[in-house]
């Protein structure tokens, strides 16, 4: 910066800076992201006959950098198996340790807040970011969906790090099995 106040005067270099801070502000750039699970479940209750019940599992929606979220994904939809993997280690251990089966298939989605914008590869403008409130709407509507269509909703924890997911399977396994009528079971 010393170079270019000398090249360009005090103006010049306060203008570097702003250029600068720009070129940082554009590289953390945050992705938001969450999942949800369409599945089904059969389990016995209490008095030992069998159930079948259809369920949505969602997350909380996270935010991850870009540079952070790219990485994961660097081969494209590795962010689903990153989901898929959380899953099966926590709520499909959980539910198989409480006796439930869960369908390993269902359907996998993961909303994200970034997408390529049609710009040519390595423009500055490749991405198109969306917000947390866009993403969360995305995942509301998804909810509302299947409550009309008599699924039961369970939340879970997702964590991209992989750091709580002993704390998360723990919590899992507390989990009691939902009541005779669909509805939301509680944010985590």
């Amino acid at each position: 910066m010393k170079l270019i106040s000398k090249k360009l005067g005090i103006a010049g270099f306060v203008l570097a800076a702003v250029f600068a801070v720009s070129a940082v502000r554009i590289n953390a750039q945050t992705v938001f992201v969450a999942c949800t699970w369409d599945t089904s479940s059969i389990f016995k209750d209490k008095a030992g006959k069998e159930k079948f019940e259809r369920r949505l599992y969602v997350s909380p929606v996270m935010a991850m950098t870009k540079e952070a979220f790219l990485a994961v994904d660097r081969e494209g939809d590795r962010i689903e198996g990153l989901c898929g993997d959380y899953l099966d280690k926590t709520v499909m251990k959980a539910a198989a340790d409480r006796g439930e089966r869960l369908d390993p298939g269902g359907t996998l989605r993961v909303r994200r807040s970034l997408e390529l914008s049609g710009e040519d590869i390595g423009s500055k403008n490749m991405y198109k970011f969306a917000t947390k409130e866009d993403i969360q709407k995305l995942i509301d509507a998804d909810v509302k969906e299947m409550i009309d269509a008599g699924r039961f909703i369970m939340y879970f924890n997702w964590d991209t790090t992989g750091k709580d997911e002993a704390k998360d399977l723990a919590n899992e396994q507390k989990r009691t099995l939902p009541s005779a009528a669909p509805k939301s079971t509680g944010k985590p």
